[in-house]
């Protein structure tokens, strides 16, 4: 029965989240819910607001109204005022440390090696010493294929490298949940395969994920839920196969006829 009860837990929920840019409210009134082990994949045209309901997750953009829950225990909440307010700082940083991120460009540290971009924020971080860290950051780079570039640059790497790289970063942290920012879209098409190869094996493995992407086939082979947004608002919902074949709303319905 443990299994149930893991499958069920609520990692992430995000209710009524609004967000404006000056005059431009870019979220209007999200509501979202993943599960543990869940992949959801948010899908939408330039401009609907996915990259910032992303970045609101792990507040590299604040909400001005909404509440979000990371593994049941509020990061924000709103207030009398109708403003949104986040905890204090030492469970903020608690809180947001159970995510990890990987953004369109790589953000590797240029002057480090790959091994010394792993173990970065694990030391800094967390405090801990290179020996304790090292043994699993070699076990993350096997995992996306790259045993054998440890002590190169970034600039040694094609750019479907360096998103591998990126993406073994981000799990030395060891977060519950992985945040993809459209992480294939700065890649040439032939270099999009693996960096999806290890995403899929990371869905495999039941890790809890929250992919924005324009890659419809990820989307449908990988994801347990779809959301299609537009202006701001989630227009359509659901399972991939439903989802995909069986769209309902006409904004959907073109938005994948241009795409598939």
């Amino acid at each position: 029965m443990a299994n149930m009860t893991d499958k069920q837990e609520v990692m992430l929920r995000m209710h009524d989240i609004h967000k404006a840019f000056g005059d431009n409210e870019v979220l209007k009134g999200i509501d979202i819910e993943v599960r543990r082990g869940e992949v959801l994949a948010i899908i939408g045209p330039s401009g609907s607001g996915k990259s910032t309901l992303l970045r609101c997750i792990n507040k590299l953009e604040t909400i001005d109204s909404g509440s979000i829950e990371i593994k049941g225990e509020f990061l924000a909440v709103t207030d009398g005022d109708g403003k949104a307010e986040y905890v204090e700082t030492k469970k903020e940083r608690q809180l947001l440390a159970s995510t990890g991120m990987v953004f369109q460009q790589f953000n590797l540290f240029p002057h480090m090696t790959v091994m010394e971009n792993l173990l970065e924020a694990p030391m800094q971080v967390k405090g801990l010493k290179r020996e304790e860290v090292e043994p699993y950051a070699r076990q993350l780079l096997a995992k996306v294929g790259l045993s054998d570039r440890a002590d190169y640059y970034p600039s040694q790497l094609s750019g479907g490298q360096q998103q591998r790289v990126a993406i073994a970063r981000a799990l030395c942290m060891k977060p519950d949940i992985m945040l993809f920012d459209e992480p294939t879209s700065a890649l040439d098409p032939e270099l999009t395969g693996e960096v999806l190869k290890t995403m899929r094996e990371l869905a495999e493995e039941h890790m809890t994920m929250v992919v924005v992407t324009h890659e419809m086939a990820f989307a449908r082979e990988a994801a347990s839920q779809v959301i299609f947004m537009a202006d701001g608002n989630i227009v359509e919902q659901g399972e991939p196969e439903t989802f995909f074949s069986q769209p309902r709303e006409e904004r959907t319905q073109a938005f994948l006829q241009n795409m598939l």
